[in-house]
C-alpha cells in the first residue's frame, strides 16, 4: 500500500485553512511580532502544527485560554505552571505583596522568605542548596 502524498498535502492544506480561521487574533499576534526572534519569545514556537502557535489570553490552574476564547485544559503545564498550575492564589498573592508593598522583585538584597524558599526548594527536589 502506498501513501498518497497528494492528498496528505491537501488535507493538511485544509486543516490549516480552518486552523487560521478559527484563530485570527493568535494569528494577528503572530504577524505583528516583529522584535522576536522568530515571532515567537521561544523559536520551537514555530513547530506548531497550524503554522503558527495559539496567542494567550490567560490561564488558571490547569485551564489556559487563547485569544480566540478557545479553553483548553492544559496538559504540558510546562515550567512554573507543572508545580501548582496557572495563577494559584497563594502565589498570586505572595507576588502582588513582594511587587506592590515590599519593593519588587529586583532590589538585590537578601530576603527574609530566601532561606525558607531555599528550603523547601531542597526538600522538594532532592539537592543540597
Amino acid at each position: 500500500m502506498s501513501i498518497d502524498r497528494s492528498r496528505l498535502r491537501d488535507l493538511l492544506a485544509s486543516e490549516r485553512a480552518e486552523y487560521a480561521r478559527r484563530n485570527p487574533r493568535s494569528r494577528e499576534l503572530y504577524d505583528a511580532g516583529e522584535h522576536l526572534f522568530g515571532r515567537v519569545p521561544m523559536t520551537w514556537m514555530n513547530k506548531a502544527a497550524g503554522g503558527f502557535p495559539l496567542g494567550l489570553d490567560r490561564a488558571d490552574g490547569a485551564r489556559v485560554w487563547d485569544l480566540d476564547g478557545h479553553e483548553y485544559i492544559d496538559f504540558c503545564l510546562g515550567d512554573t505552571g507543572a508545580m501548582a498550575g496557572h495563577s494559584p492564589a497563594p502565589v498570586v498573592a505572595a507576588v502582588a505583596k513582594r511587587f506592590g508593598e515590599l519593593g519588587g522583585a529586583t532590589a538585590m538584597m537578601p530576603t527574609q522568605d530566601a532561606e525558607w524558599v531555599a528550603a523547601e526548594l531542597s526538600s522538594r527536589f532532592g539537592v543540597d542548596r
